[in-house]
């Protein structure tokens, strides 16, 4: 399952590289000051999912909230005109169905498996790319005891209180990340998904424990362990991310206190949020969350 490993690493984590000489030990929650600022901002990994298991965040990520004006995700999923308007861009072009995509007896296996699973979203499978019925699939391996993301959840937590909302990223831009896959690239990994079902219930249960112990290092350490993926795909989903994030945070850090609530795995290593923040000159130190 070594593609699919990487992709729901991007969906539920979203990757970075590993180094032991810039481990960050176990934190989710941080503090971001200094550099002439004069207020604080935090800085929070985030997991894409409705378990009722991440959502223990503990006092101290709700008053680092409070302690704010603003919270930025990587999109601003309050913007819903905006994700409309890239709606378009999770259909497959004119001409192109999973059924070319797959040899004949691949198809069968992908059809059966998401009309038996799936319920109406089956019907899509020749309509919508591969990475997003992909996507579907991972989220009902998961428990929903929530009614929202954890994203989702802390936007409008932060709305309620009269916080800004704004995103680190645009849907355009994400979505130019993922079509740097190709569309084979995409069906491949979404049989191999399917036909290690098994495997990848596994993987992401391990991956979610990892999340809750907070250890970042050992996070990227299940993220890097496989290198399937383009180089050209991780350096996108990787680094050129995460170089333009920083660059975002920084403008929004001397506009105002923020807190930035992006996925876990955008934190660690080198190339990592918190390493980028240091570089440029901040003090970014763990918050025990209690």
């Amino acid at each position: 399952m070594k593609n699919f490993n990487r992709i729901a690493s991007f969906l539920f984590l979203i990757t970075c590289s590993f180094s032991d000489a810039f481990a960050q030990g176990n934190s989710l929650l941080w503090e971001i000051s200094g550099k002439g600022s004069t207020d604080t901002s935090y800085l929070f990994g985030t997991i894409h999912i409705r378990d009722k298991r991440v959502f223990n965040l503990g006092d101290s990520t709700y008053y680092a909230i409070n302690k704010t004006r603003a919270l930025f995700g990587e999109l601003n999923i309050q913007n819903k005109s905006e994700i409309k308007k890239y709606a378009s861009d999770i259909m497959m072009p004119a001409g192109t169905s999973l059924k070319t995509l797959l040899s004949a007896s691949d198809y069968k296996v992908v059809k059966k498996y998401c009309k038996k699973h799936l319920g109406v979203y089956a019907i899509l499978i020749n309509k919508v790319k591969p990475i997003f019925i992909s996507a579907v699939i991972s989220s009902n391996l998961l428990k929903k005891d929530e009614k929202n993301e954890l994203d989702t959840y802390l936007q409008e937590y932060a709305a309620k209180q009269g916080k800004t909302i704004g995103g680190l990223e645009t849907v355009k831009e994400q979505m130019a990340v993922l079509n740097k896959l190709s569309l084979q690239e995409q069906a491949n990994i979404l049989l191999d998904q399917i036909t290690n079902i098994e495997e990848e219930k596994v993987m992401m249960e391990h991956m979610l424990q990892i999340y809750l112990s907070e250890s970042l290092d050992s996070l990227d350490v299940l993220v890097q362990s496989d290198s399937s993926s383009s180089e050209e795909f991780d350096e996108a989903i990787l680094n050129e991310r995460n170089k333009i994030m920083v660059e975002r945070m920084e403008t929004q850090i001397r506009n105002q206190p923020t807190f930035f609530a992006v996925g876990a795995a955008h934190l660690a290593g080198d190339k990592g949020l918190i390493m980028l923040l240091r570089k440029k000159g901040y003090n970014v130190r763990p918050v025990k969350r209690k």
